[in-house]
């Protein structure tokens, strides 16, 4: 698989850089519109994925948007559970770091305040001083759910770990800063376009070939579902209560119900065992219960599309041993971390985590590792790998709790989205609904309208004709 998807910079490409091939004959190629020529024609029905159902709940990255080309997605050859040495996290990780690198003499890194754009930070600082590259730092000063401004908590926290870098401060203004370019790769499935185009052009400014950022930290190194077992296994008698008290403190009580079941679940016949893991673990976004803005034709392609992603996952379910730690894991991962970053920039992006053998490397970690209920706060107890890549003189400044943006959020959902009829409605693919109306349905919706009306005024721009359900 390595060889045949090729490196850039020394840095895998399998997960960093999408591939695109062609139904008719395989070929493969990085623009989807040189395979899909001499006609330029994009799917509504592909375009509907990420406006409803599953894909929209769980945020499946786009599949590709034009006839005849399907998004490249080779499986990684995951390891059982359990059978990598956590020992080695931090040089694995310190390893993520120099591929993510790779030969670029300076670099940027999207720098939030959190855990896991800390852990990339601290790794690539170490090793960019060590070679004599430059590394700088970029911040979107958004505020959190409590106001605290994301500038001064990093400010505090480099001054507690004697960094001082190159630190970019990107106001939160977004209305002055420009739009990102079309892609053939899709539509944007990001949210904060203008603010991710600007950190792209501060990284051109300055000469930086990559963006580093802490994407996936959560999905690859975090404490999911169905970790009792595990814990129980390794007598944690004490960290188990926690980790089941917390489901109790969510009011979760399906939660709690699954981590009973999956205990069970191998002594289940495989269809049975699927379907209540889907019941527990996957509830929310297969049956979100949430009105549908698709009219009737995608709404019923959307659904036909969700049958058959259910019975492909049944199958790699039975042929990891219907084991619910595992399936949840693979969830949290995939399909995901194939295109975790922004699709079409104009530069490098990488982050650590979602590096190819960095995965592998983590998903086969014993999964009790991932959960450890030390201090008095619950956030950082299902981040303990995280923990151990940073270093002491920061944990104290680190948030205690999951950071929200959702203030900002919604005032940026209420700016994206432009009055008047839009062209998704005039081709048929979203029933006629305002930003009010599609924000009450759900508070991401407006952006990923946009993103989608965006891309498709690109496509038409560009000479492209749209395909109706059939």
């Amino acid at each position: 698989m390595r060889s045949e998807l090729g490196t850039s910079g020394g840095v895998s490409d399998v997960l960093s850089e999408p591939l695109y091939s062609r139904t008719e004959d395989g070929a493969l190629d990085g623009d989807p519109l040189r395979l899909a020529a001499p006609a330029k024609r994009f799917s509504l029905e592909r375009l509907a994925l990420l406006l409803d159902g599953l894909p929209f709940e769980a945020e499946f990255p786009p599949e590709c948007p034009w006839e005849g080309v399907v998004r490249h997605r080779p499986p990684l050859d995951l390891p059982p559970l359990g059978t990598s040495d956590e020992s080695a996290l931090r040089e694995e990780f310190a390893a993520a770091v120099s591929r993510s690198l790779g030969d670029a003499e300076s670099a940027v890194v999207l720098l939030s305040g959190g855990m896991d754009s800390w852990a990339v930070f601290v790794q690539a600082w170490e090793q960019t001083r060590r070679e004599g590259r430059r590394l700088g730092a970029v911040v979107w000063n958004l505020r959190d759910q409590f106001g605290k401004a994301t500038a001064s908590l990093v400010h505090r926290q480099l001054r507690a770990v004697g960094i001082s870098c190159d630190l970019h401060v990107l106001p939160a203004e977004w209305r002055a800063l420009p739009e990102p370019r079309w892609s053939p790769l899709g539509p944007r499935h990001d949210y904060y376009t203008r603010l991710h185009q600007a950190t792209v052009d501060h990284a051109h400014d300055i000469g930086a070939t990559v963006v580093l950022s802490g994407q996936g930290g959560d999905e690859v190194l975090g404490a999911w579902n169905h970790l009792s077992a595990s814990l129980a296994r390794g007598r944690r008698w004490r960290d188990l209560r926690h980790y089941l008290a917390a489901f109790g403190r969510g009011d979760s009580v399906v939660e709690v119900a699954g981590e009973a079941a999956a205990l069970a679940a191998r002594r289940l016949p495989p269809q049975t065992s699927f379907q209540l893991y889907v019941a527990t673990a996957l509830r929310d976004v297969v049956n979100s219960g949430r009105p549908s803005v698709l009219t009737d034709v995608y709404r019923d392609s959307v659904a036909g599309w969700v049958e058959d992603w259910l019975a492909a996952r049944f199958a790699s379910f039975q042929e990891a041993g219907c084991d619910w730690a595992t399936a949840s894991l693979r969830d949290s991962i995939f399909p995901w971390a194939y295109d975790a970053h922004p699709l079409g920039a104009p530069i490098r992006q990488r982050s650590p985590f979602v590096d190819d053998r960095f995965v592998r490397y983590a998903f086969g970690l014993p999964p009790a590792a991932r959960f450890r209920a030390e201090g008095p706060h619950p956030y950082p107890w299902y981040k303990a790998l995280h923990l151990r890549l940073l270093p002491p003189a920061l944990r104290p400044l680190l948030p205690e709790y999951k950071q929200s943006y959702s203030d900002a959020f919604r005032r940026y959902v209420l700016d994206v989205l432009p009055e008047g009829p839009l062209l998704v409605e005039e081709l048929g693919l979203i029933k006629p609904m305002d930003r009010l109306d599609l924000e009450r349905v759900h508070p991401r919706l407006p952006i990923v309208v946009r993103n989608v009306e965006r891309w498709v005024a690109g496509a038409l721009e560009a000479g492209a004709e749209p395909v109706a359900a059939r």
